[in-house]
């Protein structure tokens, strides 16, 4: 799993619309697009605002509270950077049960967390390394995770677990967003393919049953029992394919986390035997290393350019351990969000937030509060910049790259958190007006009489009529 760090600046014209004077703004008809076919009139909520002023320039039924899908993340992210900061940085704590011995072993390691979510096969790596030049050799007791700083593995939701990715559970120790990596390519006609695990894990058994022949039709699955650690691989594979690489959620975080911390451990030449487990690191257990994670605005930005549920679900329950304490849990962190939007003027019980990352059939939130959130973001010069740039940029990044050719007016000028559920699509950020002028937007379809398509695109055109796009 690829450690990406590159940032995106504010384009040119994003730019001029930060230096802009605050003026009267026009107002901005978007009849024409409400009647566009891919919406549902009654069951969609514009509001367009100047990003400077707050004032609206543009609405149809502002209040009306409907699911806001992924966008629900805006809220998420802005509460965090605004309560912790976007320096901020998650801490994770390896400890032993004694000193080290002269001989460079300890026995049991305790590793402790705090929700990083970005904890990964790189950072990892790069902290055996480190131990291993301090000096440590050998782990002789076995790994303990400590997962003590959250309530549970889970979070609330929409549906069940079906294995995926992005339905991962979370953990306050938590490697490869709680997902296994497995490659699989094809073999000799007939015979079995070839399957990997990334990283290749000592402590998993693979259970190869894809064979090579017809078309790539791929099932996988994990499993903790009696016998281990395992990961069933089923199916076909297309003769003559490449390598592909599936991420799949882990029915076991503290296994995994532990398979993971071992397995790089002894690449770095760190030996270690004994059980993995869950328990909790005991009081003045002597420190081995803390190891931090990137800045919360990092986090941010990976977070909403790709909209990653996990990483805003490992947000969410940290910030409510933070305000109110251990162990941290979602309705803790979504209290924590609501009292953050009543402070900018979203009433506590307006809206309606079932957990922080929007994937959610309860969640309710309106078009004119959102846009509060993004005026909110956009006066404050603190964090400005870090949630600006955390957005998608249409034709450039994250879940609007592609979309140039949907609306190439639009490519490098729209910077906006994208939603999508059955039933629901959203659209929510900045764009450019004529003058250099910014407006902040908020667009929640629901019901979408002609699918999530048509839906996406009747959005876009209600964007182009903000920015003045001849059409």
């Amino acid at each position: 799993m690829s450690n990406v760090r590159k940032r995106i600046i504010l384009t040119s014209g994003l730019i001029l619309a930060l230096m802009a004077p605050v003026s009267a703004r026009a107002q901005v008809d978007i009849s024409r697009e409400i009647a566009n076919p891919g919406f549902d009139p009654e069951r969609t909520s514009i509001v367009v605002a100047d990003a400077a002023s707050g004032k609206i320039i543009a609405a149809h039924r502002p209040d009306l509270a409907l699911n806001p899908a992924s966008c629900a993340k805006l809220a998420t992210s802005l509460a965090a950077l605004e309560i912790m900061g976007p320096g901020y940085r998650f801490k994770t704590t390896l400890a032993s049960d004694a000193p080290r011995d002269a001989g460079g072993s300890i026995g049991t390691l305790y590793i402790r967390g705090e929700g990083d979510p970005s904890l990964i096969n790189e950072e990892i790596a790069a902290l055996a390394a480190q131990l291993r030049a301090s000096g440590l050799r050998r782990v002789t007791g076995g790994i303990v995770i400590d997962n003590s700083y959250f309530d549970s593995f889970d979070f609330p939701r929409k549906g069940g677990d079906n294995g995926r990715a992005f339905t991962a559970s979370i953990s306050a120790v938590a490697v490869n967003f709680n997902s296994i990596g497995v490659t699989v390519a094809a073999g000799k006609h007939g015979g079995a393919a070839r399957v990997t695990l990334e990283p290749p894990l000592e402590d998993y058994r693979v259970i190869n049953k894809v064979i090579t022949r017809g078309k790539t039709r791929i099932s996988i699955k994990t499993n903790t029992g009696a016998e281990g650690m395992s990961v069933t691989v089923s199916g076909s594979i297309s003769p003559g394919a490449g390598p592909s690489t599936y991420w799949r959620a882990v029915d076991d975080p503290v296994g995994y986390a532990g398979a993971v911390i071992a397995h790089h451990f002894r690449e770095n030449g760190i030996e270690v035997s004994g059980p993995i487990r869950s328990g909790v690191m005991p009081p003045g257990a002597p420190i081995v290393a803390e190891q931090l994670s990137r800045s919360l605005a990092e986090i941010v930005y990976d977070m909403n350019k790709h909209s990653t549920n996990f990483v805003a679900e490992q947000i969410t329950k940290h910030l409510g351990g933070r305000r109110f304490g251990a162990p941290g849990s979602t309705e803790k962190g979504v209290a924590a969000i609501e009292e953050f939007l009543a402070s900018i003027g979203v009433p506590r019980g307006s809206a309606v937030l079932e957990n922080g990352s929007g994937l959610s059939a309860i969640s309710r939130i309106s078009a004119q509060q959102l846009v509060k959130v993004l005026v909110s973001a956009y006066q404050n010069h603190k964090v400005r910049s870090d949630f600006m740039n955390s957005l998608s940029v249409l034709g450039v990044d994250g879940t609007m790259k592609r979309w140039g050719r949907i609306a190439p007016e639009l490519v490098g000028s729209l910077y906006a958190k994208t939603g999508t559920l059955d039933g629901v699509s959203t659209l929510a950020g900045y764009v450019v007006m004529p003058g250099n002028r910014l407006a902040a937007f908020a667009i929640l379809a629901n019901g979408l009489p002609r699918g999530v398509w048509a839906a996406k695109e009747a959005e876009l055109d209600v964007v182009k009529e903000i920015a003045g796009v001849q059409r």
